[in-house]
């Protein structure tokens, strides 16, 4: 079910652990990339397959798409758990999120988010609910 919020913080390790309701779901591998709106995206071995999958559709001499792919690809990381459940957060992976000590782990629409609690509280500061109606209807083909 999407939705529920969690709130963690890195140790000095730079680990987190994923919260247990979320970490069954997640099986025993999944993997962790750049997301949108500044935030990471973590995803079980089968939808991480799937995006791997797309990505060898792309036209290689379309730059974009490339550029694109080779972005997603290089800052991409499949977590590996330690014996207390934790799992590393790479610098280069952290430093896109800008996640330095608080985290936000949310369970979203298509998968598991992991935001840096300063980007997350900025991303919903200015939101008017109202304005959103748009992309309600366009999900329900209303629009």
């Amino acid at each position: 079910m999407p939705g529920r919020t969690y709130m963690h913080q890195l140790d000095a390790k730079n680990r987190m652990r994923i919260p247990a309701k979320l970490r069954e779901e997640l099986g025993d591998n999944y993997s962790i990339m750049v997301g949108s709106g500044g935030c990471l995206y973590v995803y079980t071995e089968e939808q991480t397959k799937e995006i791997k999958a797309s990505l060898n559709n792309i036209n290689p001499f379309k730059e974009n798409q490339l550029k694109a792919a080779r972005y997603i690809l290089r800052h991409s990381w499949d977590a590996e758990e330690d014996k207390q459940g934790r799992i590393l957060i790479p610098e280069d992976i952290r430093n896109i999120a800008k996640i330095v000590k608080n985290v936000v782990v949310f369970k979203g629409p298509t998968c598991i988010e992991i935001w840096a609690e300063e980007v997350w509280n900025d991303y919903f500061n200015d939101v008017d609910f109202s304005n959103l109606a748009d992309a309600f209807d366009t999900l329900n083909n209303n629009g």
